[in-house]
């Protein structure tokens, strides 16, 4: 939403907008001139004409329900991003159950060191380059979310589909409908960037098509890895032609199938090697995927927004590589819903954890679900404790840490914010 706020703000429009707490982003906003209200009311829509809104606004929200009844115009944020992306010559679109904001933060990079004109509209924060990019008008960047279906509503000239994963079940009928539902917007694409490491993704095969892999099959495919603390290197080959070796300054194998989306984006958007190599290099990262946001007793803290089982998975295999001491885990979950659809494969991963802790589910915009609680998911796997004030947390680990460990607090909730006040 900050990201509209700003390409509206900077086309001319007088913004303005309210969100329930202040933010680093909310504040950004304001040293721009827009202005910005902590808390909802219809007293925030004065000589206002149109509302974009959130798909984490309730349709209680007084905002919202005062807006349609003095028939303003409405329109729900994937709209607002479909109309700014017909200013556009073209439109590169990223999907996944996981990595769209690494991938997006890695195409700016690239984009950046090739001197394209391009708008980027990212869901999070890239630690250089930010939350909102303009640099013209030739190419828009986004991410695209299927959440609220809202990947039925973009269609996007060059789709970048990293992974397909269960999630958000919550807005789908059955698997399967998520499943048409990336397959859709591939479908729809110009050219479409699919993994064909993803037993999902693989299976298609339409002419619009062009795959990646790791050390698979693909037009573009990385070999030879290797890795030194968590950050690894590659050989990029093309068309079964080796171009150049890749060095990632982010850490996680993970991340070389982020990559690997990016350079084949890249190539058939005609982006010379030699700035995709530079564009990958420069990328330090996005705020909270694996970042170290400071020290408790002896020591370090690092933060990662995984939610999600896979996500999970990718953070305690990163931690492993980089990390000499002894790792502990904090995991919040973010959502009942996501907890009650997941919870087998919340159980699997979260049981192979030792030292393991989970902190009150951020519920976000959800009410509490019968068993979609962190204490229900706690009491499911043995060894795990639980906590339910920061507070509790900061005090327990701080005396626990040794020189070399590290706390690894997961989640895309708040509690990393809260964390984060009690560190040095």
């Amino acid at each position: 939403m900050s990201g509209l706020a700003e390409y509206f703000y900077e086309h001319g429009f007088t913004v303005s907008g309210s969100d329930r707490e202040s933010s680093a982003r909310t504040e950004r906003l304001k040293a721009l001139g827009i202005a910005v209200t902590v808390g909802h009311s219809e007293k925030n829509l004065e000589g206002v004409h149109a509302v974009v809104y959130s798909d984490a606004i309730d349709d209680d929200n007084p905002e919202l329900k005062w807006a349609k009844e003095q028939r303003l115009y409405v329109i729900p944020r994937v709209k607002a991003l479909s109309m700014i992306a017909e200013n556009f010559g073209q439109t590169v679109g990223v999907c996944g159950c996981h990595g769209k904001t690494t991938v997006t933060c890695m195409l700016a990079h690239v984009f950046t060191c090739a001197g394209l004109e391009f708008t980027a509209h990212i869901g999070g924060e890239d630690r250089v380059l930010g939350g909102f990019i303009s640099k013209g008008s030739k190419i828009f960047l986004t991410e695209v979310c299927e959440f609220k279906k809202n990947i039925d509503k973009f269609t996007a000239d060059f789709a970048v589909c990293v992974n397909y994963g269960k999630d958000h079940m919550d807005c789908y009928d059955s698997e399967e409908e998520l499943k048409n539902s990336y397959l859709s917007f591939i479908k729809r694409a110009y050219k479409s960037i699919i993994n064909k490491n993803d037993k999902v993704l693989s299976g298609y095969n339409g002419k619009n098509a062009v795959g990646f892999s790791v050390e698979g099959d693909g037009e573009v495919v990385a070999k030879n890895l290797n890795q030194k603390n968590g950050a690894y290197t590659f050989d990029l080959y093309v068309d079964g032609e080796k171009k150049t070796r890749i060095r990632l300054s982010v850490k996680g194998r993970h991340n070389v199938e982020n990559a690997l989306a990016v350079c084949t984006c890249a190539i058939k958007l005609g982006v010379p090697v030699k700035a995709i190599k530079a564009g990958l290099a420069s990328f330090k990262g996005v705020v909270r995927r694996f970042e170290e946001i400071g020290r408790l007793g002896d020591g370090r803290v690092i933060a990662d927004y995984a939610h999600h089982p896979t996500e999970i998975e990718s953070a305690i295999q990163c931690a492993r590589e980089s990390c000499k001491g002894k790792i502990y885990v904090v995991f919040q979950p973010h959502t009942y819903s996501r907890t009650v659809f997941l919870k087998d494969r919340f159980v699997s991963v979260l049981s192979k954890i030792e030292n393991l802790s989970l902190f009150k589910t951020f519920s976000a915009r959800e009410k509490y679900i019968e068993g979609g609680g962190a204490d229900d998911l706690c009491k499911l796997i043995e060894g795990a404790s639980y906590f339910d004030d920061e507070s509790q947390v900061l005090a327990y680990y701080k005396k626990l840490l040794k020189k070399g460990d590290v706390l690894l607090i997961l989640g895309a909730g708040d509690l990393c914010g809260k964390i984060a006040k009690g560190l040095i």
